[in-house]
């Protein structure tokens, strides 16, 4: 038996660095007070993001074949409006719908057998989980025949390899020789809080938020073996905003792509990651 997981984040539906597919219907107010449809233009970085998109896709129906498929959106859907500048629209409807339609091409795969939205931000899911609430109802509108769920924090058992997800998780580093450091310390901690309550560690650790791919592997001693789980941060389908760069102290690295877990007789056999490294600066001579 093998089955395919694939893993996003953080495409951010409704600001103009994340993504959003192109010929989108979105609404705004018509002078007579009815809601007039219109076609939004795509940023030149939405452009690139979108056939980013279209090629890590093609990339995991490939992998998957005619194997069984579960997509994980694990987080920060849409931008909201806390931070509201950069937006395609003013119209929080506007965001459901992108988000809608960034995810509807694999809800059209044939071997998709669910798929799990998780909560994210909360100023960028305007608060309690409501993105994704809203999202996985128009999806379901849609297509009434699939599995479509939500969560804060999962624990998905995927022909028995355990499979913890979430949006938040440690930090990547902010220096280059201390990479890695956060995340196998949490896995680690958390690998440890299981074994003493006498429970399983997960195989995988799903975390995102912070825009750029990481694995690290930890193993600790269980019983008469070992224990072995991978910590993985995905990367994101979103350019860098004013914000972020600020909350960044202008970070220049950021990761775009997704993750593909490949399993095969109940074992983890392979991490596929679907993702390119983009460096934002202008380079010049002067």
């Amino acid at each position: 038996m093998r089955r395919i997981v694939a893993v996003l984040s953080d495409t951010h539906a409704g600001h103009r660095l994340g993504l959003m597919p192109p010929d989108l219907t979105l609404y705004d107010e018509a002078p007579d007070g009815t809601l007039a449809p219109y076609t939004p233009q795509q940023t030149a970085v939405q452009q690139w993001l979108w056939h980013c998109y279209c090629d890590d896709m093609a990339e995991v129906v490939a992998l998957a074949d005619d194997d069984p498929l579960t997509v994980i959106h694990n987080g920060d859907l849409t931008w909201g409006r806390k931070y509201a500048t950069e937006l395609v629209s003013t119209r929080e409807a506007n965001q459901y719908l992108i988000a809608a339609a960034n995810l509807a091409p694999w809800l059209e795969l044939p071997n998709l057998t669910a798929i799990r939205l998780s909560h994210g931000t909360g100023s960028h899911g305007f608060q309690e989980g409501t993105d994704v609430a809203l999202v996985s109802e128009l999806l379901r509108a849609r297509y009434p025949d699939s599995d479509i769920g939500v969560c804060r924090h999962g624990l998905a058992d995927v022909d028995g390899v355990l499979i913890d997800y979430a949006h938040h998780g440690p930090p990547p580093g902010s220096r280059a020789w201390l990479t890695g450091n956060n995340l196998r310390y949490y896995i680690r901690s958390l690998m440890t809080d299981e074994l003493l309550r006498g429970r399983t560690p997960p195989r995988v650790v799903l975390r995102a938020h912070y825009h750029t791919y990481q694995r690290e592997t930890v193993r600790v001693p269980a019983g008469d073996g070992e224990a072995v789980t991978d910590g993985i941060i995905t990367p994101a389908y979103c350019g860098l905003s004013e914000f972020a760069q600020q909350a960044t102290r202008s970070a220049y690295l950021i990761g775009c792509g997704l993750v593909a877990l490949e399993i095969v007789d109940g074992r983890l056999v392979e991490v596929h990651a679907m993702q390119r490294t983009v460096d934002l600066r202008r380079e010049e001579k002067l």
